[in-house]
């Protein structure tokens, strides 16, 4: 990972990064097992677990 490399994403940055058009699909990701961080009122997905979800899911 680079140190330019944004380690805690928002809902939208993740929506971004997978090219995924509707939050919807994301919260179906967190209801499948994608973890979230509460950082006081904000949620935040880490990376890693972001890539460990997309992995888990790999056929």
């Amino acid at each position: 990972m680079s140190k330019t490399e944004i380690q805690w994403l928002t809902y939208q940055q993740v929506m971004e990064e997978l090219h995924i058009g509707s939050v919807n699909t994301v919260y179906k990701m967190i209801n499948d097992g994608l973890k979230v961080t509460s950082i006081g009122r904000l949620k935040r997905i880490e990376r890693k677990e972001l890539e460990k979800y997309l992995n888990s899911k790999t056929v």
